[in-house]
């Protein structure tokens, strides 16, 4: 698959604009090319980047929500080129009101199939009278992302509708599929989605063999080798009190119940909870990374190895106490508050960011905040050759003895945006308004030549803050 995705349960708080802003348009070819990217919105070969901030202000309305689209180029994300999207922009469908959240949750896919990658945007908080909750369709087009059409519950009217989204063509017929998760239910809404708002059938997954679920995220990727996109629901079983991952294989009759229940660490909901998938080891099979931010003492990730019947029960945990992973565990560290995969270093293999929001830098900066890198290989993910960035490696802006708070890590991304076979690191320093840009390297990201984008070079004004919920 060419995305690895990832979820994360925990939204970042950001206020990015005091009021509605035009978008801006970038051109691209007259025809665009097949979308390679999921994240190329206008086609030009070059991924852009998207951030969302539920808590963005639009025409006075607190909460409304707004998503930023950084456009790509040979250079990467160039500031000067952005576009900000709120309910409020024409051809945009619904209107910013206050509490909407839309922007948080954005996931890149090419929904319509016309070459042309396009985001779908959350807003839990929309209420229309009768429904609330839905998730929008940013259009992508040779102008960008220039068209937005709303789709809502397809049954339930308050039970909190959209909480999270995946993407993936889960019934085998060629047409993408969103699965939208509630507080109580599983929705699958079948393609083709269309500009006008039409959609394929939905049916509800929940329950399953009468068991009580209480959703938290859903994350898809293809685990098992027969092409088709799977998914994953993680969250808790209050008829059992514990928590778990249930996962869904795709196929031509549609998503089939889960072949497989996977326990989780805790007891009472997944706070402060990602994922992703990611084939690790290059066997054929994605992998189920899940980060655990409360579990143990300051956090773990729990790697569940792919097999031709799902995720492996049995996951292979990395904490700051591994060999190789850097830093000491420390109850507040929060260590996989966030993950996301992709090759960092070119060596074919998806390796792994790990957000550490909670880190303490130095003899006590605290909460300043890091992100590790895990590298995989052929044995899969290993804390040997493991890397921790943070305003203190050589190269990242920033002053460690101003960074108390900041939260660095709190969300992450990896995706190459130059093209030249390695990943990029982004990181958001969401507490102090500042968005870290990390090159990718043969040895992994690098402090050297970094790029920190905040609200005023964005145009966004004079804020201590902004959006910094990255892609699922």
């Amino acid at each position: 698959m060419g995305d690895t995705l990832r979820k994360r349960t925990s939204l970042l708080t950001a206020a990015l604009l005091a009021s509605g802003l035009a978008p801006l348009t970038v051109a691209a070819p007259a025809s665009a090319a097949t979308a390679k990217y999921a994240d190329d919105f206008n086609g030009d070969g070059y991924r852009d980047l998207a951030l969302g901030d539920r808590t963005a202000t639009v025409a006075g309305k607190k909460e409304a929500g707004a998503v930023v689209v950084v456009w790509g180029t040979a250079h990467g994300p160039d500031p000067a080129k952005r576009s900000v999207i709120t309910q409020n922009t024409p051809y945009i469908a619904g209107t910013a009101e206050t509490n909407d959240f839309f922007g948080a949750k954005i996931t890149p896919a090419d929904v319509n199939e016309d070459g042309y990658g396009d985001l779908v945007v959350t807003a839990p908080g929309e209420d229309d009278g009768s429904y609330r909750g839905t998730f929008t369709i940013l259009w992508g087009s040779k102008s960008g992302l220039t068209q937005g059409t709303s789709f809502r519950s397809p049954g339930c009217k308050a039970c909190g509708f959209a909480k999270d989204v995946a993407v993936g063509d889960f019934t085998a017929d060629g047409k993408p599929d969103v699965v939208a998760i509630t507080d109580d239910y599983i929705y699958v809404l079948r393609g083709p989605f269309t500009k006008s708002g039409s959609r394929g059938p939905a049916s509800n997954l929940d329950p399953i063999d009468g068991e009580d679920i209480k959703p938290d995220l859903v994350v898809s990727g293809k685990v098992t080798k027969d092409g088709t996109a799977d998914f994953a629901v993680l969250g808790y079983d209050s008829g059992t009190w514990t928590n778990r991952a249930w996962f869904y294989r795709g196929g031509s009759g549609g998503p089939v119940k889960p072949l497989r229940k996977i326990g989780l660490p805790g007891d009472s909901g997944l706070v402060d909870a990602s994922a992703t998938i990611a084939d690790f080891d290059k066997d054929g099979y994605g992998d189920l990374a899940v980060g655990f931010a409360r579990a143990g003492r300051g956090g773990t990730v729990r790697v569940f190895k792919g097999t031709s019947q799902g995720p492996g029960t049995t996951g292979t945990s990395f904490t700051q106490a591994t060999t190789g992973v850097p830093g000491t565990p420390e109850s507040a560290d929060s260590f996989g508050y966030d993950v996301s995969a992709a090759d960092t270093n070119g060596d074919g293999y998806p390796d792994l960011a790990v957000g550490v929001p909670g880190e303490v830098i130095g003899d006590n900066m605290f909460r300043a905040g890091a992100v590790t890198v895990l590298r995989g290989g052929s044995s899969g993910l290993t804390g040997k050759n493991a890397r921790q960035y943070d305003t203190g490696t050589p190269g990242v802006e920033g002053d460690p003895a101003d960074e108390n708070d900041a939260w660095l890590g709190a969300s992450v991304l990896l995706r190459d945006f130059d093209r030249d076979g390695r990943a990029e690191l982004v990181a958001s320093a969401w507490e102090i308004g500042r968005l870290h840009f990390l090159p990718g390297t043969a040895s992994g990201p690098t402090g050297t030549g970094s790029t920190l984008f905040t609200p005023q070079s964005l145009g966004l004004g004079d804020r201590s803050s902004f959006g910094a919920a990255l892609p699922d």
